[in-house]
């Protein structure tokens, strides 16, 4: 006598039919575990919003050096307040003491895979001396301003991050009377993510290059400063 089939077997009108469910919930299991990955892989790829110290705001996915290698930044241009005054290498134009990060600033930093502090001055230099003594005395200001922003990043994060300080040196004389401070604006530089051994010089500056037309900023930092043209990382 032949045992009844199980009742939790499904009875399929044909064989076609059958495949052609099973082919059915395959396609959905499969485009259930793309759209999971996509999710995924955009959150990985998600930055915190721009904090309030911060006017200027880029990110830049994908820079490629001259091997292929690939890496992604956010680059931050600082609010007016945060402009170095001439004399002094320690305060900043409107803060006499160490800035007070938000927490939306800290969270951006916390972000970061790696940090560039840039350093630079602005085309005045020293009264007195030839051109060449004063653009050796602000390049050193320049490096000197890249320290202090490092140090205040080391305090500002909660979890060990590489810092690099990067000096690009004087801006170049322009020739005109005219207000300055522009060129001396605090600019960070967060490294988000990138490839084993890539060139970070060089990604960076592909970067600056591709972004040039939206910040004129980073076309000012690639030409118009004594270290452009070689940029020049701080131990």
């Amino acid at each position: 006598m032949p045992l009844p089939r199980s009742s939790s077997r499904l009875d399929w009108p044909s064989r076609p039919v059958a495949w052609l469910w099973r082919t059915c919930a395959v396609v959905v299991m499969l485009a259930g575990g793309v759209l999971a990955f996509a999710s995924v892989n955009e959150a990985r790829h998600m930055v915190p919003p721009k904090p309030p110290e911060v006017v200027h705001d880029v990110v830049v996915r994908h820079a490629e050096d001259s091997h292929g290698k690939h890496a992604s930044f956010r680059i931050l241009l600082f609010s007016d307040e945060f402009r170095w005054r001439m004399s002094s290498h320690v305060e900043l134009e409107n803060k006499g003491t160490e800035p007070d990060f938000t927490g939306e600033m800290k969270a951006v930093l916390d972000n970061a895979q790696e940090i560039i502090c840039v350093g630079e001055s602005s085309e005045e230099g020293p009264n007195g001396v030839s051109p060449t003594v004063a653009r050796v005395e602000e390049e050193r200001r320049a490096a000197r301003r890249a320290d202090q922003i490092a140090l205040w990043i080391r305090r500002a994060v909660s979890r060990p991050v590489p810092i690099r300080k990067l000096n690009i040196g004087q801006h170049i004389p322009t020739t005109q009377r005219r207000d300055t401070s522009d060129q001396r604006r605090m600019v960070i530089v967060l490294v988000l993510d990138h490839d084993d051994s890539v060139d970070l010089d060089q990604a960076l500056r592909n970067a600056m290059a591709r972004e040039s037309s939206r910040a004129p900023v980073f076309d000012a930092m690639l030409k118009d400063y004594s270290r452009s043209s070689t940029f020049t990382w701080e131990k």
